[in-house]
C-alpha cells in the first residue's frame, strides 16, 4: 500500500472508531439490570436486555441521523422503546431513571478500540487530528476525557456545535472552517457508510471506511481497513 503525504488533517469519527461503543454500552446496561433489578419486570436476562436496548439504539440514531429525531427526544424515549421490545410492563418512572443512569455512567467507561491508542499517539506526531462526530457534546466531552484520548485532538465538532449531523455536509464545513483548512488537505476515518463516508464524500473530503466486521458493500471509497494499525501504513 502505497502511503500518502498530501493530507494536512485527519479526521475522526468517535463511537465504533475509537471508543468501543458496544463494549462501553454494554458493560453500562448489565450494571443498570442489576441496579434496578429488572428481573422483576419479566426482562429474562441481562443479555436480553442489552440485545433489545441495542436494536433501538441503532434504530434511534439511524432516525437522528436522518434528522427525524432530536436528542431530547433520543433521549427521553430510548428505554421506553427498550421495554417495549421486550415486552415487559414497566413503571412510569423507571425510564427517565435509566436514561439518567445510562447517561451519567455509559461516557465514563474508558474502553477503545484495539490499537487505537497507539494509532493515535502515532499520528498526532506526524499531523493535526480532529473529532467529527454526531454525538451529543457533553457526552462526547466525557468520554474523549474518561478514554484518556482528549489530548491527542485539535477541535472538536459535534452535531450539538455545528448545527449539522453527519451526512449533512454542513458539519464539515463546520470542521473545516474551525480548523481554517480546505477539503482537500483533509482525509475522514469513520466506520459508518452512511454518516461518514458519503458524508465526507458530500464535502469533497477523502475517507477511510474503518470496516472491522468485514462487511460486504458495494460504495467505492478512497481506503479501506480492518484494524486501526492499518492507517499507519496510509498516513
Amino acid at each position: 500500500m502505497i502511503k500518502s503525504k498530501k493530507y494536512s488533517h485527519i479526521l475522526f469519527d468517535l463511537d465504533h472508531t475509537l471508543w468501543d461503543f458496544e463494549r462501553c454500552a454494554t458493560e453500562t446496561l448489565v450494571d443498570l439490570y442489576q441496579t434496578h433489578q429488572l428481573t422483576r419486570l419479566g426482562c429474562a436476562s441481562a443479555e436480553a436486555f442489552c440485545q433489545a436496548f441495542h436494536r433501538v439504539n441503532y434504530r434511534l440514531w439511524d432516525l437522528y441521523n436522518r434528522g427525524e429525531y432530536n436528542s431530547e427526544r433520543l433521549r427521553r424515549e430510548r428505554f421506553i422503546m427498550v421495554f417495549d421490545d421486550l415486552g415487559v410492563s414497566y413503571d412510569s418512572d423507571l425510564p427517565p431513571a435509566l436514561a439518567e443512569d445510562y447517561l451519567a455512567i455509559c461516557p465514563t467507561k474508558g474502553y477503545v478500540i484495539a490499537d487505537a491508542v497507539e494509532v493515535l499517539d502515532h499520528l498526532h506526531q506526524h499531523y493535526p487530528l480532529h473529532i467529527v462526530t454526531n454525538g451529543f457534546s457533553d457526552v462526547q466531552a466525557i468520554k474523549l476525557e474518561r478514554a484518556n484520548i482528549a489530548q491527542y485532538f485539535q477541535t472538536v465538532t459535534t452535531s450539538d456545535n455545528s448545527g449539522y449531523r453527519k451526512p449533512n455536509e454542513g458539519i464539515f464545513h463546520y470542521a473545516l472552517n474551525l480548523i481554517s483548512t480546505v477539503a482537500e488537505e483533509c482525509i475522514m476515518i469513520g466506520d459508518n457508510l452512511e454518516s461518514d463516508i458519503l458524508g465526507a464524500q458530500n464535502a469533497g473530503i477523502d475517507h477511510i471506511y474503518f470496516n472491522p466486521g468485514n462487511k460486504n458493500h458495494t460504495t467505492t471509497v478512497t481506503h479501506e481497513i480492518t484494524s486501526l494499525r492499518e492507517l499507519i501504513g496510509i498516513l
